[in-house]
């Protein structure tokens, strides 16, 4: 079975008018390619092709499969371009991959002079490709630890597209920190066996004592190990100062990551320097650690 879809709003801007895709372990995707489609909304002779998908699948997706190969194929999509596109679908799509791509391939794929929007980068259709032939590579767990911090990285960028921007910015940001915790290690307990304490007045042994890091402390391990060395300290220090503030504050203490209890998001945002940079930051340090973390995890 041939599944075929393009994304009408991200632009493809790559060197190659193609890159093969790996087939995900537990996926019905036997093959697959990333493409420059010829198929736009309003086709113009200016622009590159858009980005398309072509698979050759075993056997038709029910609910579980469909869920495993094309959605978390979607999620790297969103992952490369850091934006959730709707996509279209192509009916009767062809009989194979290969025709598939040959007759829907755009002329125009690569121009290195040209920025789309937010796409600041050339290579994005080659990070996905790139990305499933990493993943293969991962122990089962650390693949699912990547999809689930992969899925709540979508989320995050699914709703910061919302055209309401009361109280969303919160609830992104604080979508971003957990896909970051989802791929940091659980906190660690600092005595094992427990420690036991003799009372200074009484000489009575007191109960086991037992702690752990924090959440914090394993982010940080975690960007100790997956961000290059002159980058480590600015970003642990970014942790630091935003981690309290989106993560706990906004959970139990009712403080707002966008002073959007006070009209802040929609009052001050435009200029507001620290609210901008704040999105932009975690926005690349979260989409940098999920590429970090499934290229220094190979097996």
């Amino acid at each position: 079975m041939i599944w075929a879809a393009h994304f009408p709003g991200l632009f493809y801007n790559c060197e190659n008018a193609s890159y093969k895709l790996t087939p995900f372990p537990d996926s019905i995707i036997q093959a697959g390619k990333v493409f420059a489609s010829n198929r736009q909304i309003i086709p113009t002779e200016e622009h590159n092709g858009t980005v398309a998908i072509a698979l050759e699948l075993s056997s038709n997706p029910d609910e579980s499969t469909y869920y495993k190969s094309i959605e978390r194929l979607k999620n790297l999509v969103c992952l490369s371009y850091t934006s959730l596109q709707q996509e279209q679908r192509w009916e009767n799509p062809g009989e194979s991959l290969d025709e598939v791509v040959a007759s829907n391939l755009a002329e125009r794929f690569y121009n290195p002079d040209v920025r789309y929007g937010e796409q600041l980068s050339w290579d994005l259709p080659l990070r996905i490709a790139a990305y499933s032939q990493n993943i293969v590579r991962l122990s089962p767990e650390n693949q699912t630890k990547f999809w689930q911090a992969l899925q709540t990285f979508c989320y995050a960028r699914q709703i910061a597209q919302l055209p309401n921007p009361q109280y969303k910015y919160t609830l992104y940001m604080t979508l971003h920190l957990s896909s970051i915790n989802q791929l940091a290690s659980e906190p660690q307990s600092l005595h094992t066996p427990a420690v036991h304490l003799i009372c200074p007045d009484c000489n009575e042994t007191l109960g086991g004592l037992t702690h752990s890091t924090s959440h914090l402390a394993e982010i940080k391990n975690l960007i100790d190990r997956l961000v290059p060395t002159e980058h480590v300290q600015r970003n642990k220090d970014f942790m630091d100062n935003l981690f309290h503030r989106i993560r706990s504050s906004f959970i139990h203490r009712g403080e707002f990551a966008g002073a959007e209890d006070v009209g802040g998001f929609i009052a001050l945002f435009d200029s507001n320097v620290e609210l901008l940079e704040n999105d932009i930051n975690l926005k690349r340090l979260n989409r940098s650690l999920l590429e970090q973390f499934i290229v220094q995890n190979q097996e």
